[in-house]
């Protein structure tokens, strides 16, 4: 009996043979976990879930294998494969993660360990899957693929929709002419610009969306909530509750601080910027009209340092309370809202394959002006933020000097 989920912008998905999977409970799990996390106080509509996500995933690979004629047996691991990628997301997904020991990887294949029966129902190859979500198996690059996996192709699609951001590639035509080579995924070369379209937006929703200026305030007082009752607990338990029960273990915490933040968080009394730092010869795009807002350039050589040292949630924690006490303020008044070194957003590279010479070659390697465009977009929005809240913000911004100058000498 075929069976179907309906999801948006999706045609209806076919999960016949998929069922057991998707009604184990580590699976509907993945109802409660927003996709998005803590950002839909800044974007309303971010409310779908890591279950619809996957869904959407499994739809997208179900029709590469009808495009590119995988075998059977190739085509059902890679959709349960599909289906289940995100299995080990915690709560807040992303956001909450780095102050948890382990990550949503090891905890993927932990909570696989707990499905072996439903997968051997369905006749799923537990070894072959496992080796699919440790990336040893070569045909978990059609999801995987950091350009062109049906995990990034559904995100970009599904998280542009939900935020109300418009351009979405063609994901349609880039599956019809992504190829798998003895070297890996790549895009054959007559359609190397829609592959840097994709490229440009996936830099575009990271900048803008993800990254965010008042996103990035709101993930980072989750986070110090959570660091905060977590102290020197190990957080294990953490992994396996859903965003409601994060928020109610924070709503009670020990910790007066964790439940202050968690208040002002579901009052949307959002920490705001008093300081931002910007790359050199980039201050001019931050807009400070009638804000208590100071804007200060550094070279990028230390912007990379500090934003190398905020990578240690454990330092993040410590530089904010030291910058707390240094200007009289409680713990947590003062919280980072660092953007990654630019680097680290910049698209990985994506192999382009050439029928005419049955070669390959790098795209972001030998398209240097493409290259560099997408340096110049991230360089625009790059910053590192020093937030408080809004009673504080005009305060701090008067002693941004002060504030300043005691950075630079606690990192650099």
């Amino acid at each position: 009996m075929q069976k179907s989920i309906c999801i948006p912008a999706t045609p209806p998905v076919d999960i016949s043979a998929l069922t057991p999977l998707i009604d184990h409970p580590a699976f509907q799990a993945l109802r409660e976990r927003r996709q998005l996390g803590i950002n839909y106080l800044v974007f309303p509509g971010a409310v779908h879930t890591r279950f619809e996500h996957a869904i959407g995933t499994l739809a997208l690979t179900q029709r590469l294998v009808r495009i590119h004629r995988l075998d059977d047996d190739d085509a059902h691991h890679l959709q349960a494969f599909a289906l289940l990628h995100d299995l080990g997301h915690g709560p807040f997904s992303h956001q909450v993660e780095p102050v948890l020991r382990g990550d949503h990887h090891s905890n993927g294949i932990h909570l696989l360990e707990t499905m072996q029966k439903p997968l051997a129902d369905i006749q799923v190859d537990f070894q072959r899957l496992s080796a699919m979500f440790t990336g040893n198996d070569p045909l978990a690059a059609w999801i995987s693929d950091r350009n062109l996996g049906a995990d990034k192709l559904d995100y970009l699609m599904r998280d542009a929709l939900h935020i109300g951001f418009h351009g979405t590639p063609d994901i349609e035509k880039l599956q019809c002419y992504t190829v798998m080579t003895s070297e890996g995924i790549a895009i054959e070369e007559k359609f190397i610009e829609d592959a840097k379209q994709l490229q440009k937006f996936y830099s575009y929703l990271h900048q803008h969306g993800y990254l965010n200026k008042t996103a990035l305030a709101a993930q980072r007082m989750l986070q110090r909530a959570v660091q905060e009752e977590l102290a020197d607990q190990d957080g294990d338990e953490l992994w396996q509750m859903s965003d409601a029960q994060l928020r109610q273990w924070l709503e009670q915490a020990q910790s007066s601080l964790s439940r202050r933040l968690v208040r002002d968080l579901t009052a949307r009394n959002l920490h705001r910027s008093f300081l931002v730092f910007k790359p050199t010869g980039y201050a001019f795009v931050e807009r400070q009209a009638e804000k208590a807002l100071v804007v200060m350039e550094w070279p990028r050589a230390e912007m990379r340092q500090i934003t190398e040292r905020l990578q240690d949630i454990d330092a993040v924690k410590h530089l904010e309370d030291q910058l707390a006490a240094t200007f009289n303020l409680s713990p947590g008044d003062v919280l980072f809202a660092a953007m990654p070194y630019f680097k680290k957003l910049i698209p990985k590279d994506l192999r382009v394959f050439s029928q005419k010479s049955n070669g390959s070659f790098w795209l972001l390697e030998n398209d240097a002006d493409h290259r560099r465009s997408l340096e110049s977009d991230y360089l625009r929005t790059f910053a590192i933020r020093l937030t408080c809240p809004t009673e504080h913000r005009q305060a701090l911004a008067a002693q941004a000097d002060a504030i300043a100058e005691t950075l630079r000498r606690a990192i650099l």
